[in-house]
């Protein structure tokens, strides 16, 4: 097949998953708009949301939907909704990279989480506070979320959460060079999730740097290519960047060039469409400045009509005022000027009854 060929039937492909995209989140859209049930009204705002977060692009727009779940479980009462929203929002804000706000919106979480008496939640909560912690540095903050999560979650029924936790202590542990700490903990977890069938590239990714700060090169290598394999297969293109790019670099310290070039290939070609991805959210973000400026300008000219309309209702109620007063004073014109004529009509009256008097006596 021609190259030419090929790359329209690729865009063509590409567009219409995202027509596919759009249609779909429209559809949601309308039937959220005609939904009288609440309930079900927070469902499609929950599904727009997490379409958009999908898409890992309209992140404002995810935001936008959230912030009208809030408000409405606020109104409800429900507190299981509310908390949902809580934790999506503070997901945003951590992929945007502000931290310290993340931290806010799981700590608002994990406040609703307490009232609620939600114990897995909490330990997601604790656990997802903690790494944003170890992420800022702050690793004493960290640690003792993550040990609120672990005291919670050891006796507890999900193994799943107790493979997570373990993962967590592990990367923290790694941040503030404990590497046999490290090991240990990432051991347990990575072993517990592929148990499950829900494996971490993210955790073997950890597991394969702790491997290689203790010189463990051989199981380094195999816990990162574990890693890179997961990351493709969950379509995940940063892990599948930081474990090429850690592979690249361990294959050249042992000088196997052949897989060091096959691994820096790969690296080059994830850090591209990492940098496409990157290009994508920049459009989409100046498209959704610009539909705000056109808002604002609609809002504007709104609020000019308002105010153009109040003005004249204002000069309308002075006509009318002023157009009163003067039908008033020329009432009381008219009225002046016809008692003065009656009073003139008497007075010349007066004046011919007496002449006509004097005129009899003479």
């Amino acid at each position: 097949m021609p190259k030419t060929t090929l790359l329209l039937l690729v865009l063509w492909i590409q567009s219409c998953f995202v027509f596919g995209q759009n249609s779909k989140i429209d559809s949601l859209k309308n039937v959220a708009a005609q939904e009288t049930n609440v309930t079900e009204k927070l469902k499609n705002y929950f599904l727009i949301s997490n379409e958009y977060y999908r898409k890992q692009l309209r992140y404002d727009s995810a935001f936008v939907y959230l912030k009208k779940i809030r408000t409405i479980a606020h109104e409800e009462g429900n507190k299981e909704a509310e908390l949902v929203a809580l934790n999506n929002q503070a997901l945003i804000y951590e992929i945007l990279g502000d931290k310290e706000k993340a931290i806010s919106y799981f700590n608002k979480g994990l406040h609703v989480s307490k009232e609620l008496s939600m114990p897995s939640r909490d330990v997601l909560l604790y656990n997802n506070i903690g790494l944003l912690y170890k992420d800022l540095k702050q690793y004493e903050k960290s640690l003792t979320y993550l040990d609120s999560a672990y005291v919670i979650v050891k006796n507890g029924e999900s193994r799943r959460l107790f493979g997570v936790v373990n993962t967590s202590l592990g990367e923290t542990n790694y941040a503030t060079g404990n590497y046999k700490e490290s090991i240990h903990y990432l051991k347990i977890g990575v072993s517990i999730l592929d148990s499950l069938q829900q494996p971490s590239s993210e955790a073997d990714f950890a597991l394969a740097k702790s491997y290689r700060a203790e010189k463990k090169i051989d199981s380094a290598i195999l816990q990162a290519e574990k890693a890179f394999r997961e990351a493709q297969e969950q379509n995940a293109p940063k892990s599948a960047y930081e474990s090429s790019l850690l592979l690249s670099s361990m294959y050249a310290e042992i000088g196997d060039s052949e897989k060091e070039a096959i691994y820096l290939k790969e690296t080059l070609r994830y850090n591209d469409s990492l940098s496409i991805r990157t290009n994508l959210n920049d459009i989409e973000l100046k498209e959704l400045k610009e539909q705000q400026k056109v808002q604002a300008q609609q809002l504007q000219s709104l609020k000019n009509k308002d105010l153009l309309y109040t003005i004249l209702y204002i000069i309308g109620a002075i006509v009318l005022i002023l157009l009163g007063i003067l039908l008033f004073k020329q009432f009381k014109t008219s009225k002046l000027t016809k008692d003065m004529h009656e009073a003139h009509k008497t007075l010349i009256k007066s004046e011919l009854d007496k002449r006509k008097n004097n005129t009899k006596t003479n």
